[in-house]
């Protein structure tokens, strides 16, 4: 079960928001967004983990940004807490 403890983002094509372009796992191996979208396709469970808090990660149709249509995407599951979402993560 790959636990990402950090992120790292690209600027996006139009140049207005950042995208997700991989996580870090805790121990230190980097992988695409596209490599954790397939991990997830077969049942894999990754999560994040920060300040002592896990979210579990879910794939989504495309970026949530307004108006990007970046597909597919990667976010954490809704909880109590945004310090384990993956856009509040260290970069890696």
């Amino acid at each position: 079960m790959p636990t990402v403890t950090k992120v790292r983002k690209e600027r996006s094509a139009s140049g207005t928001h950042d995208h997700i372009e991989g996580v870090c796992t805790s121990g230190g191996t980097h992988y695409t967004r596209g490599q954790v979208i397939a991990g997830l396709a077969r049942h894999e469970d990754w999560h994040t983990e920060a300040g002592g808090r896990t979210a579990k990660i879910r794939k989504i149709d495309q970026c949530t940004h307004p108006g990007c249509s970046l597909t597919p995407y990667i976010t954490t599951a809704p909880d109590h807490t945004t310090t384990n979402n993956l856009d509040n993560l260290p970069p890696c």
